[in-house]
């Protein structure tokens, strides 16, 4: 498309675009990427949530695509969810 992920983003939601994001990071663009845990990929989360927030996003986000920890996916989806619930604090206190 020509735009970055985060320029994508802010276009997007400014238009009432995105209404839910699978959220998760990867370790490097395509085509050759492996899922990780999204404090552990290539891409600042952070600043994705900074992005969706400018845009005006008010969707929902859902953790996706989790690799396994412990031998347990709940464990790493408990794992995930606590990530991406300090992410939205963050963000929103402006951090």
């Amino acid at each position: 498309m020509g735009k970055g992920t985060l320029e994508s983003i802010r276009d997007f939601g400014r238009q009432g675009k995105i209404f839910k994001v699978h959220l998760r990071n990867v370790t490097q663009p395509l085509p050759y990427f492996v899922e990780t845990f999204i404090d552990d990929g290539y891409m600042d989360m952070v600043q994705v949530l900074k992005a969706m927030k400018e845009s005006g996003f008010n969707g929902v986000f859902i953790p996706d695509h989790i690799p396994a920890m412990a031998n347990d996916r709940r464990v790493a989806t408990a794992y995930t969810i606590g990530y991406m619930q300090a992410l939205l604090r963050r963000v929103e206190e402006g951090g």
